[in-house]
């Protein structure tokens, strides 16, 4: 049997799982999006630095001419992580700020005048961002070329980066957990009919209510509605077919009864129409019991097993009076029974009724359950039977006792009654020395699965 998952569990794994994922993605977007944008301002950090620089740029004849201390302390300042440096057309250095202490390996690409171009160059062990500006000085001789280059440690931004993302970690984990928290009451207060629903089915099962009472939202109401409609229509259906059976059984059986006595109180008896007339009282009596079999119902609550047994001990103590037979009984309190109370009476009473026939001193029954099924065993200390008979037991018609006219059809309602249940009946020699008939009933849950 496969244990369901329960829909609300079910709704909310899987949204909780729908909701991770959308936060992870969130979280990836946006520290994508900050790191885009923080390099995206050092970029216009670093353009500002060479639009600086050229303003304070002065043309000479031979050269150009920068001041060595700028108005930016971080260019003034060794490994600041700020530096800038000029080359003229051949890649000469023409001037370098005083943060930079020696002059890095660039490996510089091909640039046209008044384009920029960004990169990134490693010194002294460290990622530099950088930006290169290149110009066209007029003289008269022709132009000039000019390039300058700033450079950034990366650090800095992998820093700011590195802050944001313990920030942003923070903030989305509790903001998950608070999104979390909040399905986990909406779903709580949204199901809260289904969990009431589920007590009301559960108090019909134990006859505690015949119906359910309580109003439900639309979604739920078709559902109550039909569910009551079905246990009044099933309830209604077997009284009536118990009802018709009974009145059947009334009409034939009594005028059956009448030919009977005729045949017997006849001067000349026809032991052929004897047997007849028997014969057509056992497949009357058969078809009849075995019409009004209840089986599981709908919902059904559990019926206490040892009140049968003592309804059923009493009962028959009284109708074998003259016979010197113990009952013993060995079941657990608390044994349920979960079917018709009316098919748990049909099989023990055929089967005690049977031990109390057949048994010397002694008859025992003993009871046991588990989660899968429960189990009854029914044993006396009279003849028994061989194995040879007990596989012939359950057939309609079989008596291993032919001392009179009998039906033979006890042990195959017993039989029809227990399959019904999708149980199983066994015989076989008890310990005792007589009968022993072992009855295997599924449990609730396994009764729920068929």
């Amino acid at each position: 049997m496969t244990v369901q998952t329960s829909l609300r569990r079910r709704f909310f794994v899987n949204s909780a799982l729908t909701l991770l994922v959308v936060m992870c993605i969130s979280l990836i977007v946006a520290d994508y999006s900050y790191r885009s944008e923080l390099e995206k301002s050092a970029d216009q950090r670093l353009r500002l630095h060479i639009f600086n620089l050229l303003s304070v740029t002065e043309k000479t004849k031979q050269s150009i001419e920068l001041p060595p201390i700028l108005r930016n302390p971080r260019f003034n300042t060794l490994n600041s992580g700020l530096w800038a440096l000029v080359l003229d057309d051949s890649g000469d250095s023409l001037w370098q700020s005083l943060s930079l202490q020696q002059l890095p390996e660039l490996t510089l690409e091909t640039q046209d005048v008044g384009s920029w171009l960004r990169g990134k160059h490693r010194y002294q062990g460290q990622n530099y961002l950088t930006m290169s500006y290149k110009i066209a000085w007029e003289t008269n001789s022709g132009q000039e070329h000019y390039l300058f280059i700033v450079a950034e440690d990366q650090q800095i931004i992998d820093q700011d980066v590195g802050r944001f993302r313990w920030w942003l970690g923070i903030c989305f984990a509790t903001l998950t957990c608070a999104l979390l928290l909040g399905q986990h009451l909406v779903l709580r207060s949204s199901f809260r009919p289904i969990l009431e629903l589920e007590k009301e089915i559960s108090d019909l099962e134990k006859g505690e209510q015949q119906k359910v009472e309580k109003t439900y939202p639309i979604e739920l109401h078709g559902v109550t509605e039909n569910l009551n409609a079905l246990i009044h229509k099933e309830y209604a259906q077997r009284e009536k077919y118990r009802a018709s059976m009974a009145d059947l059984a009334h009409s034939l059986k009594t005028p059956l009864a009448i030919v009977k006595g005729e045949l017997q109180s006849a001067v000349n008896q026809n032991d052929v129409l004897q047997k007849a007339m028997v014969r057509i009282d056992q497949t009357i009596e058969y078809q009849l019991r075995r019409a009004v079999i209840s089986g599981h119902s709908l919902l059904e609550q559990g019926t206490a097993v040892s009140d049968v047994l003592d309804d059923l001990i009493e009962v028959l103590n009284h109708a074998h009076r003259d016979s010197q037979v113990d009952v013993l009984i060995e079941i657990a309190p608390g044994l349920q029974f979960y079917g018709d109370d009316n098919d748990l009476m049909e099989v023990l009473g055929n089967l005690l009724d049977n031990a109390f026939r057949y048994a010397r001193q002694q008859i025992r029954v003993t009871a046991k359950q588990s989660r899968q099924q429960l189990t009854l065993v029914i044993e006396d200390d009279g003849i028994g039977f061989t194995d040879e008979e007990a596989a012939q037991i359950f057939k309609r018609g079989e008596r291993l006792d032919r001392q009179d006219f009998g039906q033979g059809i006890g042990l195959a309602v017993v039989y029809d009654i227990i399959n019904s249940y999708q149980g199983c009946i066994t015989a076989g020699r008890s310990p005792l020395g007589g009968a022993c008939f072992t009855l295997v009933f599924p449990s609730k849950l396994q009764l729920e699965s068929i």
